[in-house]
Protein backbone atom coordinates (compact mmCIF):
# COMPACT_ATOMS: atom_id res chain seq x y z
CA UNK A 1 0.00 0.00 0.00
CA UNK A 2 1.25 3.53 -1.14
CA UNK A 3 2.55 5.34 1.68
CA UNK A 4 3.18 2.52 3.70
CA UNK A 5 6.41 -0.09 3.72
CA UNK A 6 6.27 -3.33 4.75
CA UNK A 7 9.58 -5.60 5.83
CA UNK A 8 10.80 -2.86 7.96
CA UNK A 9 11.75 -4.96 11.10
CA UNK A 10 10.24 -3.54 14.40
CA UNK A 11 14.44 -3.31 15.53
CA UNK A 12 14.81 -0.95 12.50
CA UNK A 13 12.11 1.17 12.60
CA UNK A 14 12.73 1.84 16.87
CA UNK A 15 16.29 2.44 16.14
CA UNK A 16 15.43 5.31 13.29
CA UNK A 17 16.27 8.80 14.57
CA UNK A 18 12.78 9.83 13.73
CA UNK A 19 9.92 11.43 16.23
CA UNK A 20 7.35 8.97 17.21
CA UNK A 21 4.14 9.05 18.59
CA UNK A 22 5.69 7.98 22.13
CA UNK A 23 8.65 10.28 21.84
CA UNK A 24 6.40 13.00 20.79
CA UNK A 25 3.96 12.40 24.06
CA UNK A 26 7.39 12.30 25.78
CA UNK A 27 8.08 15.66 24.53
CA UNK A 28 5.16 17.37 26.13
CA UNK A 29 4.86 15.36 29.61
CA UNK A 30 8.67 15.37 30.53
CA UNK A 31 11.32 17.49 28.77
CA UNK A 32 13.29 17.74 25.32
CA UNK A 33 16.77 16.57 27.49
CA UNK A 34 15.44 13.83 29.36
CA UNK A 35 13.39 12.88 25.74
CA UNK A 36 17.27 12.93 24.40
CA UNK A 37 18.96 11.01 27.37
CA UNK A 38 16.99 8.42 26.95
CA UNK A 39 16.89 8.17 23.02
CA UNK A 40 21.00 8.65 23.16
CA UNK A 41 21.45 5.89 26.55
CA UNK A 42 18.44 3.51 25.26
CA UNK A 43 17.73 0.28 28.07
CA UNK A 44 19.51 -2.96 27.26
CA UNK A 45 16.77 -4.73 28.72
CA UNK A 46 12.97 -4.54 27.83
CA UNK A 47 10.98 -4.97 30.38
CA UNK A 48 8.56 -7.51 30.76
CA UNK A 49 5.28 -5.81 29.85
CA UNK A 50 7.08 -4.74 26.82
CA UNK A 51 8.66 -8.48 26.12
CA UNK A 52 5.28 -9.71 26.95
CA UNK A 53 3.23 -7.27 24.35
CA UNK A 54 5.40 -7.27 21.60
CA UNK A 55 5.13 -10.86 22.02
CA UNK A 56 1.08 -10.90 21.95
CA UNK A 57 1.66 -8.54 18.63
CA UNK A 58 3.59 -11.26 16.86
CA UNK A 59 0.95 -13.92 17.55
CA UNK A 60 -1.44 -11.80 15.85
CA UNK A 61 -0.37 -9.82 13.33
CA UNK A 62 2.90 -11.67 12.41
CA UNK A 63 3.00 -15.15 13.09
CA UNK A 64 5.29 -16.18 10.19
CA UNK A 65 7.60 -14.27 12.09
CA UNK A 66 7.26 -15.41 15.82
CA UNK A 67 10.07 -17.88 16.17
CA UNK A 68 12.06 -15.18 14.83
CA UNK A 69 11.71 -13.10 17.49
CA UNK A 70 10.46 -14.73 20.54
CA UNK A 71 10.97 -17.95 22.73
CA UNK A 72 9.79 -19.76 25.50
CA UNK A 73 12.34 -19.88 28.12
CA UNK A 74 12.91 -23.26 29.57
CA UNK A 75 11.82 -23.97 33.25
CA UNK A 76 14.54 -26.83 33.18
CA UNK A 77 17.62 -27.72 30.78
CA UNK A 78 18.62 -31.67 31.52
CA UNK A 79 16.42 -31.81 34.69
CA UNK A 80 18.66 -28.57 36.42
CA UNK A 81 16.60 -25.62 37.62
CA UNK A 82 17.47 -21.50 36.30
CA UNK A 83 19.73 -21.63 40.12
CA UNK A 84 22.04 -24.06 39.37
CA UNK A 85 25.51 -23.27 37.19
CA UNK A 86 24.30 -25.98 34.31
CA UNK A 87 21.11 -24.04 33.94
CA UNK A 88 22.90 -20.97 33.21
CA UNK A 89 25.64 -21.98 31.47
CA UNK A 90 23.31 -23.87 28.56
CA UNK A 91 21.12 -21.14 28.64
CA UNK A 92 23.50 -18.61 28.05
CA UNK A 93 24.65 -20.65 24.81
CA UNK A 94 21.34 -20.89 23.44
CA UNK A 95 20.86 -17.15 23.90
CA UNK A 96 23.88 -16.88 21.73
CA UNK A 97 22.63 -18.75 18.92
CA UNK A 98 19.69 -16.83 18.99
CA UNK A 99 20.63 -13.58 20.13
CA UNK A 100 17.84 -12.11 18.68
CA UNK A 101 15.33 -13.75 20.26
CA UNK A 102 13.59 -12.53 23.14
CA UNK A 103 13.39 -15.02 25.43
CA UNK A 104 9.35 -15.05 27.67
CA UNK A 105 8.77 -17.47 30.65
CA UNK A 106 6.47 -19.95 29.93
CA UNK A 107 3.93 -19.03 32.33
CA UNK A 108 3.91 -15.36 30.47
CA UNK A 109 3.80 -17.14 26.76
CA UNK A 110 0.18 -19.18 28.00
CA UNK A 111 -0.94 -15.08 28.87
CA UNK A 112 0.19 -14.25 25.42
CA UNK A 113 -1.59 -16.88 24.02
CA UNK A 114 -4.54 -16.38 25.83
CA UNK A 115 -4.75 -12.67 24.64
CA UNK A 116 -3.64 -13.30 21.14
CA UNK A 117 -6.39 -16.13 20.72
CA UNK A 118 -9.39 -13.86 22.26
CA UNK A 119 -8.63 -10.80 20.08
CA UNK A 120 -8.56 -13.52 16.77
CA UNK A 121 -11.99 -14.21 18.02
CA UNK A 122 -12.73 -10.72 18.82
CA UNK A 123 -15.91 -10.22 15.83
CA UNK A 124 -14.76 -6.59 15.05
CA UNK A 125 -10.70 -7.81 14.59
CA UNK A 126 -12.07 -10.76 12.63
CA UNK A 127 -14.04 -7.95 10.34
CA UNK A 128 -11.14 -6.05 9.78
CA UNK A 129 -8.56 -8.79 9.27
CA UNK A 130 -10.64 -10.06 6.60
CA UNK A 131 -9.55 -7.20 4.40
CA UNK A 132 -6.90 -8.63 1.75
CA UNK A 133 -5.78 -5.31 1.08
CA UNK A 134 -5.32 -4.71 4.86
CA UNK A 135 -1.55 -4.11 5.83
CA UNK A 136 0.00 -5.50 9.20
CA UNK A 137 3.12 -3.56 10.67
CA UNK A 138 4.02 -1.21 8.32
CA UNK A 139 5.81 1.76 8.44
CA UNK A 140 5.52 5.32 7.25
CA UNK A 141 7.30 8.00 7.11
CA UNK A 142 6.46 11.88 6.85
CA UNK A 143 6.86 15.50 7.63
CA UNK A 144 4.45 17.26 10.04
CA UNK A 145 5.47 20.85 11.24
CA UNK A 146 8.65 20.66 10.05
CA UNK A 147 9.22 17.76 12.02
CA UNK A 148 10.33 14.45 10.33
CA UNK A 149 7.58 11.86 11.93
CA UNK A 150 7.57 7.91 11.78
CA UNK A 151 4.19 5.84 12.38
CA UNK A 152 3.54 1.97 12.51
CA UNK A 153 0.04 0.88 13.02
CA UNK A 154 -0.66 -2.59 14.02
CA UNK A 155 -3.31 -3.08 10.83
CA UNK A 156 -4.30 -1.03 8.65
CA UNK A 157 -7.54 -1.51 6.36
CA UNK A 158 -8.26 -0.29 2.65
CA UNK A 159 -10.81 1.90 3.68
CA UNK A 160 -8.63 4.09 6.12
CA UNK A 161 -9.58 2.39 9.35
CA UNK A 162 -6.36 1.90 11.90
CA UNK A 163 -7.03 -1.10 14.27
CA UNK A 164 -4.80 -0.67 17.57
CA UNK A 165 -4.18 -3.20 19.92
CA UNK A 166 -4.14 -3.14 23.63
CA UNK A 167 -3.03 -5.48 26.44
CA UNK A 168 -5.04 -4.40 29.86
CA UNK A 169 -6.06 -5.10 33.35
CA UNK A 170 -9.50 -3.81 32.80
CA UNK A 171 -11.30 -3.64 29.17
CA UNK A 172 -14.28 -2.65 30.59
CA UNK A 173 -15.52 0.56 29.42
CA UNK A 174 -14.62 2.32 32.65
CA UNK A 175 -11.32 0.49 33.38
CA UNK A 176 -10.55 1.17 29.42
CA UNK A 177 -11.37 5.23 30.10
CA UNK A 178 -9.33 5.71 32.86
CA UNK A 179 -6.14 3.93 30.47
CA UNK A 180 -6.93 6.22 27.43
CA UNK A 181 -6.31 9.29 29.86
CA UNK A 182 -3.44 7.78 32.33
CA UNK A 183 -1.54 6.88 28.77
CA UNK A 184 -2.40 9.25 26.36
CA UNK A 185 -4.07 7.12 24.14
CA UNK A 186 -6.25 9.68 22.16
CA UNK A 187 -2.87 11.34 21.63
CA UNK A 188 -2.09 8.41 19.84
CA UNK A 189 -4.90 8.01 17.83
CA UNK A 190 -4.37 11.82 16.23
CA UNK A 191 -0.83 10.98 15.62
CA UNK A 192 -1.81 7.85 13.58
CA UNK A 193 -4.72 9.15 11.71
CA UNK A 194 -2.85 12.56 10.99
CA UNK A 195 0.24 10.35 9.99
CA UNK A 196 -2.42 8.56 7.17
CA UNK A 197 -3.33 11.94 5.94
CA UNK A 198 -0.15 13.28 5.24
CA UNK A 199 1.10 10.03 3.83
CA UNK A 200 -2.11 10.90 1.31
CA UNK A 201 -3.93 7.66 2.72
CA UNK A 202 -7.06 7.53 3.68
CA UNK A 203 -7.95 7.95 7.15
CA UNK A 204 -11.79 7.09 8.38
CA UNK A 205 -11.44 5.72 11.99
CA UNK A 206 -9.42 4.75 14.96
CA UNK A 207 -10.56 1.44 16.90
CA UNK A 208 -8.74 0.28 19.86
CA UNK A 209 -9.73 -3.50 20.12
CA UNK A 210 -8.65 -4.19 24.17
CA UNK A 211 -8.24 -8.12 25.48
CA UNK A 212 -7.42 -8.45 29.16
CA UNK A 213 -4.22 -9.99 30.54
CA UNK A 214 -6.29 -12.63 32.67
CA UNK A 215 -8.20 -15.71 31.91
CA UNK A 216 -10.85 -15.36 30.74
CA UNK A 217 -9.26 -12.68 28.41
CA UNK A 218 -12.07 -10.69 27.59
CA UNK A 219 -12.09 -8.18 24.57
CA UNK A 220 -13.89 -4.97 23.77
CA UNK A 221 -13.60 -2.62 21.06
CA UNK A 222 -13.37 1.02 21.54
CA UNK A 223 -13.29 4.20 19.30
CA UNK A 224 -12.88 7.82 20.27
CA UNK A 225 -15.53 10.88 19.15
CA UNK A 226 -13.48 13.16 16.03
CA UNK A 227 -13.83 16.33 18.60
CA UNK A 228 -11.97 14.33 21.30
CA UNK A 229 -9.29 13.28 18.60
CA UNK A 230 -9.28 16.90 17.00
CA UNK A 231 -8.44 18.35 20.57
CA UNK A 232 -5.30 16.55 20.59
CA UNK A 233 -4.09 18.26 17.09
CA UNK A 234 -2.77 21.80 18.98
CA UNK A 235 -0.52 19.27 20.96
CA UNK A 236 0.79 17.10 18.05
CA UNK A 237 1.73 20.40 16.31
CA UNK A 238 3.35 21.75 19.40
CA UNK A 239 5.46 18.15 20.07
CA UNK A 240 6.84 18.70 16.22
CA UNK A 241 7.43 21.95 16.73
CA UNK A 242 9.49 21.34 19.66
CA UNK A 243 11.26 18.49 18.04
CA UNK A 244 12.52 20.20 14.84
CA UNK A 245 13.55 23.18 17.24
CA UNK A 246 15.61 20.59 19.01
CA UNK A 247 16.94 19.00 16.02
CA UNK A 248 18.14 22.11 13.83
CA UNK A 249 19.40 23.93 17.03
CA UNK A 250 20.78 21.17 19.26
CA UNK A 251 19.80 22.51 22.22
CA UNK A 252 17.23 20.42 24.23
CA UNK A 253 15.76 22.48 27.11
CA UNK A 254 15.32 20.73 30.02
CA UNK A 255 12.84 21.99 33.20
CA UNK A 256 12.08 25.68 33.38
CA UNK A 257 15.15 27.41 35.82
CA UNK A 258 12.97 29.80 37.14
CA UNK A 259 11.39 29.50 40.60
CA UNK A 260 8.26 27.77 40.22
CA UNK A 261 5.33 28.06 42.68
CA UNK A 262 3.88 24.79 43.98
CA UNK A 263 0.41 25.11 45.25
CA UNK A 264 -0.05 21.95 47.52
CA UNK A 265 -2.85 23.94 49.56
CA UNK A 266 -6.77 21.78 49.74
CA UNK A 267 -7.28 22.51 45.80
CA UNK A 268 -4.26 20.90 44.87
CA UNK A 269 -3.50 17.87 42.80
CA UNK A 270 -5.43 14.00 43.15
CA UNK A 271 -8.32 15.86 45.09
CA UNK A 272 -11.90 15.85 44.41
CA UNK A 273 -13.92 19.20 43.92
CA UNK A 274 -17.59 19.85 44.51
CA UNK A 275 -18.97 21.98 41.19
CA UNK A 276 -18.96 25.15 42.60
CA UNK A 277 -15.58 24.85 44.27
CA UNK A 278 -14.04 23.66 40.72
CA UNK A 279 -16.05 27.25 39.50
CA UNK A 280 -14.24 29.14 41.50
CA UNK A 281 -11.08 27.81 41.42
CA UNK A 282 -10.86 28.28 37.51
CA UNK A 283 -13.22 31.38 37.65
CA UNK A 284 -15.98 30.05 35.60
CA UNK A 285 -19.55 29.69 35.66
CA UNK A 286 -20.93 26.21 37.02
CA UNK A 287 -23.05 25.64 34.03
CA UNK A 288 -19.28 25.43 32.18
CA UNK A 289 -18.04 22.83 34.68
CA UNK A 290 -21.03 21.04 33.48
CA UNK A 291 -20.27 21.64 29.86
CA UNK A 292 -16.50 20.61 30.28
CA UNK A 293 -17.65 17.46 32.11
CA UNK A 294 -19.91 16.28 29.72
CA UNK A 295 -17.67 16.98 26.56
CA UNK A 296 -14.83 14.92 27.62
CA UNK A 297 -16.74 12.46 29.88
CA UNK A 298 -15.21 13.50 32.87
CA UNK A 299 -15.97 10.67 35.71
CA UNK A 300 -17.68 12.09 38.68
CA UNK A 301 -18.98 10.75 41.78
CA UNK A 302 -21.77 11.81 44.72
CA UNK A 303 -20.70 13.00 48.05
CA UNK A 304 -23.43 13.54 50.22
CA UNK A 305 -25.84 15.92 47.95
CA UNK A 306 -22.86 17.48 45.91
CA UNK A 307 -21.19 16.37 42.83
CA UNK A 308 -17.51 16.05 43.02
CA UNK A 309 -14.61 15.78 39.92
CA UNK A 310 -11.38 15.19 39.93
CA UNK A 311 -9.12 18.24 39.82
CA UNK A 312 -6.83 17.00 37.64
CA UNK A 313 -9.09 15.60 35.28
CA UNK A 314 -10.88 18.85 34.81
CA UNK A 315 -7.59 20.89 34.79
CA UNK A 316 -6.77 18.66 31.88
CA UNK A 317 -9.69 18.59 29.73
CA UNK A 318 -9.94 22.65 30.37
CA UNK A 319 -6.60 23.03 28.67
CA UNK A 320 -7.45 20.87 26.18
CA UNK A 321 -10.31 22.80 25.53
CA UNK A 322 -8.86 26.03 25.84
CA UNK A 323 -5.94 24.48 23.09
CA UNK A 324 -8.22 23.59 20.53
CA UNK A 325 -10.00 27.31 20.64
CA UNK A 326 -6.67 29.19 20.25
CA UNK A 327 -5.81 26.10 17.34
CA UNK A 328 -9.47 26.89 15.85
Amino acid sequence: MDGLTKGISNAEYHGSDLLSRSTASALLTTSPQKVRWERDNPLTYKGVPLIMGGCFHSMVLEPECLDEEYAVKPTEIDGKSPLTKHYKEEFAAMQAERPHVQWVKDDNWETCEGMANAIMSNSVFTHYASDIDAVAEASGFFNYNGASCKVRPDLYTSDGTIIDLKSTQDASEAGFRSSIRKFSYAFQACWYLEAMRALGLPAKQFIFIVSEKSAPYLTASYTLTSSEIDRQKPRMQKACEIWATCMETGVWPGYPEEVVTLDLSRYGDNHKLSLSQVAEKFGVSRSFVYTIIKEYELETTNVGNQRRVDLTAFSNALRNHNEGKKAA
